[in-house]
């Protein structure tokens, strides 16, 4: 009990710190989710329908919103206390999959009169430590985004494959794997493709723990009924939608971008050739450097984010082997980063390595573990075929890695004394890791910086632009935070890459550029990249951040070339 007591209260005030550290904290997808949410709240569920952005983790932002409707000043602490208790949930989903996978090692590694398998405390303490360094290294619950649900589906439904696999899962367990395949869908559209892998590991586990062919196969159908009694619906209304069966863009979009080298995240013109014919895409109303508008039709601060499925309707993937080979090789590479990062992942295979000859011995999986484990090398190979990060495949990652230590058995010639230190040796890493990254989370709390982008919020509506006012943005505004809070809705742009082309620019054409998105609509045009703001006159800096502001005259009442004091 004092061990679970431990794991419990070190990973839930690690949790709470990174939580509280990060609560300013908002990404470009955590925007969209968190407006998906509102829609979901204000204008009903339709609303969450979206052939990008997955329906689950809006629908629980929903519910947020509409029973406590927070004050936008805390909306985004709001949500990462949300996030917060996804993160508690997580903790009693891997505490049972662990659990599970200890009961699962009882007698199922065959020992040697010169072996001896690791305890069953050490392989806790093991998972415990390995949860937590994952919390502060791959997901914790300082990511606004759907990973910890399902982080939360994979540990339960890994845990009832190790209950099928010891021949104690009935069939109303069958239907909870069901339930959990399809919320995981719907959390996640990868998790669509994964779905088969889990019944097939399900279906030969059940004939493997000796129930009949008959039983098992009717189980499994359970388990795909309720699969498709989950999916099937939001399926049905993204084919309505879209016009066509689909059960999410994400993924043809992603590999058209990956693979065929489609125009990453926003502004897909058709380019390169091959990859398809644009339906509506963002349009283009200048060339050099390259101005988009995108007032409408979509809605939310910036519409190519809210549901870039529209954006990139026509999009056609291709098989291209040369491309998909090399993006496959830059995955592999991402992963090794992601196992090693902090470099905790070296130090234990240093300590075992040292060790090897004189205290390990490695032994196979028990049999059917292979298939426990299957569900998850699979859903890193998915990943593997377009694009990885760490929070995607998070529970799969510490599912492996877990079986990878628990493969290894002591050498009685190590003696007793060594074999009592060394899974603490092999916890060490973790755990000097964990410390590391604690303080730095310690520190943003010391130093309790102010929140830049509620501060240009303000200082937006203090220059007299209410919600509902339309900008524009000298950079991509897909991570313009400060628009959500401010109310306002970026309509225009110059992306990232085409700066340096308005900075080269001569003052004739900068000023039909300004010219033209005043036209467009645009009250105020906004960046962030100081060498923009001093290569043209009319830029002031907004005072307590790094933004600069372009106000045209009609909101000056002043010549737009003359000095100016910050606002």
């Amino acid at each position: 009990m004092s061990d679970r007591l431990l794991f419990w209260s070190a990973a839930l005030v690690i949790g709470l710190m990174q939580t509280w550290a990060h609560r300013h904290d908002c990404a470009p997808d955590s925007i969209s989710y968190i407006e998906l949410g509102w829609a979901g709240a204000r204008s009903g569920l339709t609303h969450l329908v979206s052939g990008y952005w997955s329906p689950l983790y809006p629908f629980l932002l929903s519910l947020e919103f509409r029973f406590f409707s927070p004050a936008l000043r805390f909306e985004f602490a709001a949500v990462h206390l949300l996030n917060f208790l996804l993160f508690i949930g997580t903790i009693a989903c891997f505490e049972l999959f662990l659990k599970e996978w200890i009961l699962a090692r009882r007698g199922a590694s065959p020992l040697t009169t010169e072996s001896e398998e690791p305890s069953e405390r050490a392989v806790w303490l093991w998972g415990c430590v390995l949860f937590v360094w994952a919390t502060e290294f791959w997901l914790g619950p300082s990511l606004i985004t759907p990973d910890l649900c399902v982080a939360m589906l994979t540990f339960l439904a890994t845990a009832l494959l190790l209950r099928i696999r010891r021949g104690l899962a009935s069939w109303p367990a069958f239907l909870v794997l069901g339930a959990l395949l399809g919320l995981s869908y719907l959390a996640k559209t990868a998790m669509f493709f994964v779905a088969p892998v889990f019944l097939f590991s399900a279906f030969v586990l059940g004939r493997r723990s000796g129930v009949s062919l008959r039983a098992t196969a009717f189980r499994t159908l359970l388990v795909a009924i309720v699969f498709a009694c989950l999916s099937l619906p939001f399926i049905h209304a993204l084919s309505v939608q879209k016009g066509r069966l689909t059960a999410g863009d994400v993924g043809r979009i992603a590999y058209a971008e990956y693979i065929n080298r489609a125009t990453l995240s926003e502004h897909w013109q058709g380019e390169p050739a091959g990859t398809g014919t644009p339906a509506h895409p963002t349009r283009r109303v200048f060339s050099d450097p390259a101005v988009y508008e995108f007032a409408t039709p979509v809605p939310g601060t910036y519409p190519p984010w809210y549901d870039p499925s529209y954006w990139y309707e026509g999009i056609r993937p291709s098989f291209d082997l040369k491309n998909q080979l090399w993006t496959m090789f830059r995955a592999a590479n991402a992963y090794l980063r992601i196992f090693s990062k902090s470099g905790m992942l070296w130090v234990m295979l240093a300590a075992i390595w040292f060790f090897w000859k004189q205290a390990f011995r490695w032994i196979r999986l028990a049999p059917g573990m292979w298939l426990v484990l299957l569900p998850s090398a699979a859903t890193l190979a998915l990943y593997e075929m377009v694009h990885t990060e760490a929070r995607y495949v998070d529970s799969c990652k510490l599912i492996l890695l877990i079986a990878v230590l628990g493969k290894i058995q002591f050498k009685e010639s190590a003696g007793t004394g060594n074999m009592r230190h060394l899974p603490l040796l092999i916890a060490l890493a973790p755990a000097l890791a964990i410390i590391w990254s604690v303080t730095h989370d310690v520190a943003l709390l010391v130093r309790n910086a102010p929140d830049e982008q509620w501060e240009m919020a303000q200082q937006l509506h203090g220059l007299g632009f209410s919600p509902g006012a339309q900008i524009a943005t000298f950079g991509t505004g897909s991570g313009a935070a400060w628009a959500h809070m401010a109310g306002v809705r970026i309509i225009a742009e110059i992306p990232d890459k085409e700066l340096p082309r308005f900075v080269a620019a001569d003052v004739a054409r900068k000023g039909e550029i300004f010219e033209m998105l005043t036209s467009l609509g645009a009250a105020v045009v906004v960046t962030w990249n100081p060498a923009v703001a001093n290569s043209s006159e009319g830029w002031h800096a907004i005072l307590g951040t790094h933004y600069f502001a372009w106000l045209p005259q009609v909101h000056t009442g002043r010549d737009d070339s003359s000095p100016r004091s910050n606002p």
